[in-house]
């Protein structure tokens, strides 16, 4: 359902966290969820996806945030 809404974001500060993530990309619509991906020692992986509800949002998204500088390192 929701295959063309997901974004997957890379290049994320180690600090950034599933919390932060959803604050970030908020303004772009309805973040249905999110997550940073980490290891098994709970480390982050410096990628993560969000999930918004409709693929136009998950578009708008794309576009605007790119090469956006989130704690010193743009986003992809």
């Amino acid at each position: 359902r929701y295959a063309e809404s997901n974004v997957f974001v890379k290049n994320l500060d180690e600090s950034i966290d599933d919390v932060k993530l959803k604050e970030i990309f908020t303004q772009y619509g309805e973040v249905v969820s999110c997550k940073i991906m980490r290891d098994d020692k709970n480390i982050s992986k410096g990628f993560g996806f969000v999930c918004f509800s409709t693929p136009e949002e998950a578009h708008k998204a794309i576009s605007d945030p790119h090469n956006k500088v989130i704690n010193g390192k743009p986003l992809y």
